[in-house]
């Protein structure tokens, strides 16, 4: 544990934004909340939430009276009586219970101690705790999901207009090459090298095509909104989601919804163990109750009213529940939780790692996708210029070209993906931004 905490405050510092401060589109935000409403697990995860508050309020019940009415009606035989010679000699019988037997009343019974309700009342409280930190890591993913389809939606859309300017240039140059050919300025070698280049493009714009579609789908699937062409953001700043702050350990021990969910998992357990101690201990009621009766002296069998109050112990004395397996089993369970915590905790401090280090591989790729741009830039004029005066062919023009767009494309993609990384680390720290 020790080792955890010093790797993590010795992590790399991030220093722009802070957490609190995350420039975010109004339309991402806009997109999440419309997941929060449409997409069924959340509204699932809701109702586990409401399951587990009416457990809580069930739990409480334990501490409130009990009233049971009773109705009743009982034939005895033979009847207790109390036999005496009378003056006459004669045998005399005094009842001192009747043989019909009435009974109406209403019995009462409040809990003044009980030690084990208060325990199970703490441990549905400890469920509503993990249920609820389960509903909101949820919809921390939820949420940084939808950001990564809404900016991968922004990334094709940008690939795809390098990618169609590729294409332009390729017909062009296509149609050019076939009048060369007609010509005799140009050879068939010329023109079907071209072909197959113009073809690649295609394929490839199709390919981009086909994966903006699938991502349009699955941000539809999460929002409920429909159509291919809604959203309208043409840009993404690679420093949005950067995050600062004094401690990232600290900030991701106590945010991240999956250490937060495996520590209420441990206190819940804890919750088990005391409840399976306390099956062993009694239990103090108060008693009272009131209605009519008949049997009492000297008139039994006159009904009358009648009240009682007192008070009762109820002490465990051998239970088939037994406590001791229980016990047993909530320790191992709760032990259990203890190391699934210690697990999420060393899982955590490897994937903030690579978050960082994702961070620092595609912040130097991109500052080599800049470098690579200008030379593409630069290779391109000096091939335009050595193709008008016949030094070099078309193709090495088109060649010139091409890596020009290839880097493009290239540093789209360090940029996509040093967001992503960065965005995945504000994850792990279980930063909201909604």
């Amino acid at each position: 544990m020790r080792t955890i905490l010093f790797v993590f405050t010795t992590l790399l510092s991030i220093t722009t934004l802070s957490a609190q401060e995350l420039q975010v589109p109004v339309a991402l935000k806009h997109f999440v909340e419309q997941s929060f409403q449409k997409y069924p697990k959340v509204s699932e995860m809701n109702e586990m939430v409401n399951l587990n508050e009416a457990k809580v309020g069930l739990g409480k019940t334990a501490f409130f009276p009990t009233a049971m009415g009773d109705l009743s009606y009982r034939l005895q035989y033979p009847t207790p009586a109390i036999e005496f010679p009378g003056a006459s000699g004669q045998i005399q019988q005094i009842k001192i219970q009747p043989a019909d037997n009435y009974n109406a009343s209403i019995t009462l019974v409040q809990p003044i101690i009980d030690m084990r309700a208060n325990s199970m009342l703490n441990k549905a409280k400890s469920d509503l705790d993990v249920s609820k930190d389960n509903l909101e890591g949820f919809k921390i993913n939820l949420a940084y999901q939808i950001a990564q389809i809404y900016y991968s939606i922004i990334f094709l859309n940008k690939s795809l207009t390098v990618q169609q300017e590729q294409i332009n240039l390729l017909q062009s140059t296509l149609q050019q090459i076939k009048v060369k050919v007609k010509n005799g300025d140009a050879l068939n070698y010329d023109l079907v090298s071209t072909e197959v280049k113009y073809a690649n493009a295609g394929n490839f714009y199709t390919d981009l095509k086909s994966q903006l579609d699938k991502q349009y789908n699955y941000l539809g699937m999460l929002t409920g909104n429909q159509g291919k062409d809604y959203l309208n953001d043409s840009g993404f700043n690679t420093t949005g989601f950067t995050l600062i702050t004094d401690s990232l350990s600290e900030l991701a021990l106590r945010n991240n919804p999956e250490i937060r969910m495996a520590g209420d998992k441990v206190k819940s357990a804890g919750w088990d163990i005391i409840s399976a101690e306390r099956l062993r201990l009694p239990a103090l009621n108060l008693l009272t109750g009131l209605g009519y009766k008949n049997g009492f002296m000297p008139n039994i069998d006159a009904v009358s009213f009648n009240y009682f109050v007192g008070v009762g112990v109820t002490i465990p004395i051998f239970s088939a529940s037994r406590p001791g397996f229980q016990r047993k089993l909530a320790v191992i369970n709760h032990d259990a939780s203890k190391l699934a915590l210690e697990t999420q905790k060393v899982n955590l401090n490897k994937d903030v790692l690579n978050a960082l280090d994702d961070i620092h591989k595609n912040q130097k790729k991109l500052a080599s996708a800049d470098t690579l741009i200008k030379q593409a830039q630069l290779a391109q004029s000096l091939a335009t210029d050595r193709y008008k005066f016949g030094v070099i062919t078309n193709l090495e023009v088109l060649t010139a070209v091409s890596n020009l767009k290839e880097a493009q494309l290239g540093q789209l993609q360090f940029e996509y993906n040093l967001l992503l990384s960065r965005m995945d680390l504000c994850r792990l720290a279980g930063i909201r931004w909604w």
